[in-house]
C-alpha cells in the first residue's frame, strides 16, 4: 500500500530557511519552490520529499508577510501553500500574489487538510492550479509537482522566446526604418534632379506635373488608400512624363495634331520612363507611374492593353489625374476646356478609360480640383 503522510497541525515559530537538493549540478537552472506553512515540521517533511526525488532549490516561510517580502526578492516557480495560516490565511495569500503582475504567473498548489468541496473551489478561484489534501500520498504529490513545475518550465521558455522574437522583431524594424529613410533621401533627391530636368525642357510640363501630384494626392486619399500610399504618390505622381525627356522637342512642342508615327515616338515616353526609374533604387510606385499611366480601365490603353484592376491602383488614379489637367489647361495645341466640360469628358469616360472608383473620388472632391488649379496656374 502506497505510504500516506500526515502532517503535524501544531504551531511553532519558525525562520525561513532554504535547501538545495544533494544532486549531481548541471547546467540547467534548478526549479525553485516554495513552501509556505505555518509549521515548521510541516515545512521540513515537504522539504525532505522533494529533495529526495526533485532537483530543485527549496524555500521556507512560515506565513503569508515571508511569502510576499520574498517575492520581492527572488521568485519561485511554484508555491506549495496550506490554507490554515494564522493572519493571513492561504486564500488571502493567493489573491495577494495574483494582484501582482510579476507573481501572477506563479503556480500555486495547496496542501490542507481542507477536504471539503467549498474550500477546493474557493482554493481554484483564488489562482490554485491544483489542490492536495493531508494525508498525501508521497507519489501522487510528487507527479503533481513535477507535472505543475515541467508546465510553468515550458511557460517559461516560450515567453523567453517570444521576448527574443520580439527583441529581433525591433532590432529587423529599427534596421528597416533606417533602409527606408535612406531611401526616402534618395529617392527625394532623385525625384527632385528627374523634377527639374522636366522643367528644364518645358514650362508647360513643369506646371503640369506639380498639378497631377496634387490632384493624384487628393484622388488617393478620397479613394480610401492608406496614408503610406497617399504621402508616397504626392512625391512619385511627378514622375508620370519623366520619360518625356528622351523625346524630341519637335514632337513635344509640336502645335498641330501628330502623324501615326509621330503619335507612335510620342508613346514611348513611357517606355522610357520605366527604364530610367528601372536603373534607379526608387520606390516600384514611381515606376508603375511612369509606365502605365496610359493604360486604360477597358484594355484600350498603351502600350501593354493592361485591364481593370490589373493596372495598378496608382496608375489609374494618376490617369485620370493627368487627363483632368490636360483638358482643362492651355497646351501648344489647344485652348482649356471650361471645367463642366472636362467633368462631362470624365463621366463619360467611366468604365471605359478611367477606374469608376476613382472617378466617385473625382466628383466627391471636384471643388479641391478647382482650387488647386486656380492656386497653381
Amino acid at each position: 500500500m502506497p505510504q500516506l503522510l500526515m502532517m503535524r497541525h501544531c504551531h511553532s515559530s519558525s525562520e525561513n530557511w532554504s535547501l538545495s537538493c544533494p544532486m549531481v549540478a548541471t547546467a540547467k537552472m534548478k526549479n525553485k519552490i516554495l513552501i509556505v506553512d505555518d509549521i515548521a515540521q510541516n515545512r521540513k517533511l515537504l522539504a525532505e520529499i522533494l529533495v529526495q526525488s526533485l532537483e530543485c532549490q527549496i524555500r521556507m516561510a512560515a506565513n503569508g508577510a515571508a511569502v510576499l517580502d520574498m517575492i520581492e526578492h527572488d521568485l519561485p516557480d511554484l508555491i506549495l501553500l496550506d490554507i490554515m495560516m494564522p493572519g493571513m490565511d492561504g486564500f488571502q495569500v493567493s489573491r495577494l500574489l495574483q494582484d501582482k503582475q510579476k507573481a501572477r504567473e506563479i503556480p500555486i498548489i495547496f496542501i490542507t487538510a481542507k477536504t471539503d468541496v467549498e474550500s477546493k473551489v474557493e482554493a481554484f478561484r483564488n489562482g490554485g492550479v491544483d489542490y492536495v489534501t493531508k494525508p498525501f500520498n508521497k507519489d501522487e504529490l510528487l507527479a503533481r509537482v513535477k507535472a505543475q513545475l515541467r508546465l510553468k518550465n515550458l511557460q517559461d521558455e516560450l515567453r523567453q522566446k517570444n521576448r527574443m522574437l520580439a527583441d529581433r522583431e525591433e532590432h529587423l524594424s529599427h534596421l528597416v526604418d533606417e533602409k527606408t529613410r535612406t531611401i526616402e533621401k534618395m529617392s527625394l533627391g532623385l525625384v527632385t534632379v528627374l523634377e527639374n530636368a522636366n522643367l528644364a525642357n518645358d514650362d508647360e510640363t513643369g506646371n503640369h506635373i506639380r498639378r497631377v501630384s496634387e490632384y493624384a494626392t487628393l484622388l488617393a486619399d478620397t479613394y480610401g488608400a492608406d496614408r503610406d500610399f497617399v504621402k508616397r504618390i504626392r512625391l512619385y505622381a511627378s514622375l508620370h512624363d519623366v520619360g518625356k525627356v528622351g523625346i524630341a522637342d519637335a514632337i513635344l512642342k509640336k502645335p498641330g495634331k501628330y502623324t501615326p508615327e509621330e503619335f507612335e515616338e510620342m508613346k514611348q515616353h513611357v517606355v522610357i520612363g520605366r527604364r530610367m526609374l528601372d536603373n534607379a533604387e526608387i520606390d516600384p510606385m514611381a515606376r508603375n507611374i511612369a509606365y502605365f499611366h496610359h493604360e486604360k480601365w477597358d484594355g484600350s490603353g498603351y502600350v501593354n492593353g493592361l485591364s481593370g484592376e490589373a493596372i495598378p491602383l496608382e496608375a489609374r488614379i494618376v490617369a485620370l489625374a493627368d487627363v483632368f489637367d490636360a483638358l482643362t489647361t492651355v497646351r501648344i495645341y489647344k485652348e482649356a476646356f471650361p471645367v463642366f466640360e472636362a467633368e462631362r469628358i470624365i463621366l463619360a469616360e467611366k468604365g471605359r478609360h478611367f477606374d469608376p472608383r476613382v472617378v466617385d473620388a473625382f466628383f466627391k472632391r471636384k471643388e479641391n480640383f478647382i482650387r488647386i488649379k486656380e492656386l497653381l496656374v
